[in-house]
């Protein structure tokens, strides 16, 4: 079947395949959940169905709401399928609104536009992945696709700003960081409301915005500015620009480069599209190409996000992932240009399908480790299930743990140093695997003061160095 003939049914490509996978998935047992940051989106979501059904307030949230509220209305009575449909959705809405996004700016280009954001935009490894775990950044990631669609529809076809300041503060009340990708386009927006004086699109757009605040202001009343207290963000720094080496609180980091390198992976890394470094060469080598109105913002909201980065003390390829549908519209004059050389014509069909195959192995292979987990959680859960009633130390996994309702007397290795261990509790850890990064924090110290003070005895051996142990004796 060729291209153009898939133009019709590009919106059932868009919804089809996410949601295929999404269900596919279901059924092999994946349920999105994987790591830390989903289990307390998990449970901070159950605990806002609490609140609406019982009233008993569900505390402060380290994060903004809106992704865990939006998936407790959802998922009423299964809050991980919300959570998880939603980050489905939500790459949905997004290739859509790529697709359209280019169909606004480049309207002769349709069948190119609809190849570009299928096989670039929803098969990108990273952007897939991102689409098919519990985590907030895929719906942020939306908002911020929505904000930039309206800002230009707004300048090319003078319609309203409204939806722009909408969007914005949706995707802020989604993630914190997004603040610095949108704030470029919320100043050239009241440039144009002031210039133009249409100030009816700045009052209805702070109504809106306020709206959508509400949540975050009823379930965070007293942790209002918890977001400020952000240690990473605290902890920003330019002098973090040429290191790939530091101590936090997340223990000792090692990177392979330094910040500023790291933060380049979202133009060339093959997780998020495999060829960056060709049209990053027809965008700037060649300098052929003279830069857009469009393309000046999406350079300089490009710019901004990742300097910021570039200043924090971690490196994490999920966060990069919310400008990437960014960097995906700033390369798309490149890719015209590319595209239109004379021998790649001659190959056009052949290279089609190569390269929607090669996007696919890559993840296949990018997407195994998440799901490997997961099932090893689960594994992990089940083994231990016998186990329930006893006080049980742990360390990483023990979220997990938690989070899939076993029931223990937890007791955090990173949260503070326990002097009080007693004969017949459990410990959950990898002393190989975690001493590297943890020496000299707590859950390194923690382990020390069990192992030179009592007597050990392996209940379960898990796979990677993982082992349950029982507290027998003193030594």
């Amino acid at each position: 079947m060729k291209i153009q003939q898939l133009i019709p049914y590009k919106f059932s490509f868009f919804l089809g395949i996410p949601v295929l996978i999404f269900l596919t998935l279901q059924l092999l047992g994946f349920d999105g959940l994987y790591g830390q940051d989903s289990y307390e989106y998990l449970r901070y979501t159950k605990a806002i169905q609490q609140y609406i059904i019982s009233g008993i307030h569900p505390g402060t949230f380290y994060w903004p709401v809106l992704y865990p509220f939006t998936g407790s209305l959802l998922g009423f009575g299964n809050s991980a399928l919300g959570l998880h449909f939603l980050a489905c959705i939500s790459i949905t809405i997004s290739a859509i609104y790529l697709f359209k996004t280019l169909q606004l700016l480049y309207p002769k280009n349709t069948n190119t536009n609809f190849y570009y954001i299928f096989t670039f935009g929803l098969l990108s490894p990273y952007f897939l992945k991102s689409g098919l775990v519990v985590m907030s950044e895929m719906m942020a990631t939306m908002c911020i696709v929505l904000m930039f669609y309206h800002f230009l529809k707004s300048y090319h076809r003078q319609t309203s700003f409204i939806l722009v300041f909408f969007f914005a503060t949706c995707a802020l009340m989604t993630r914190y960081a997004t603040l610095v990708i949108t704030f470029p386009v919320i100043l050239t927006s009241l440039y144009f409301i002031f210039k133009k004086r249409i100030f009816k699109d700045l009052i209805i757009g702070g109504i809106l915005s306020s709206l959508v605040c509400i949540p975050f202001i009823i379930l965070q009343w007293d942790n209002l500015f918890g977001g400020t207290s952000n240690y990473f963000l605290n902890s920003w720094s330019p002098e973090y620009y040429l290191k790939s080496n530091y101590i936090t609180v997340d223990g000792i980091q090692s990177y392979r480069f330094p910040n500023l390198i790291f933060v380049l992976y979202v133009f060339i890394h093959p997780g998020f599209i495999f060829i960056g470094l060709l049209l990053a060469f027809f965008t700037t080598i060649k300098n052929k190409i003279s830069f857009s109105f469009s393309q000046n913002i999406f350079a300089i909201s490009i710019g901004f996000y990742l300097l910021f980065l570039a200043g924090i003390p971690f490196q994490n390829i999920r966060v990069l992932g919310l400008i990437f549908p960014i960097v995906l519209l700033f390369f798309y004059p490149a890719f015209i240009e590319f595209i239109q050389l004379k021998w790649l014509q001659k190959y056009i069909t052949a290279i089609t399908i190569t390269t929607i195959i090669v996007q696919l192995v890559f993840f296949g292979g990018t997407f195994k480790n998440v799901y490997k987990r997961t099932l090893f959680e689960k594994e992990m859960c089940a083994t231990i299930t016998p186990y329930q009633g006893n006080t049980l130390y742990g360390f990483d996994y023990d979220i997990a743990i938690k989070g899939r309702g076993l029931i223990f007397d937890f007791k955090n290795m990173y949260e503070i140093l326990y002097d009080d261990f007693k004969i017949n509790d459990l410990v959950l850890f990898n002393p190989t695997k975690l001493a590297k990064q943890w020496k000299g924090k707590n859950p390194i110290k923690n382990w020390n003061r069990i192992e030179q003070s009592y007597q050990l005895k392996v209940l379960e051996k898990f796979k990677d160095g993982w082992y349950l142990y029982q507290i027998t004796s003193k030594k």
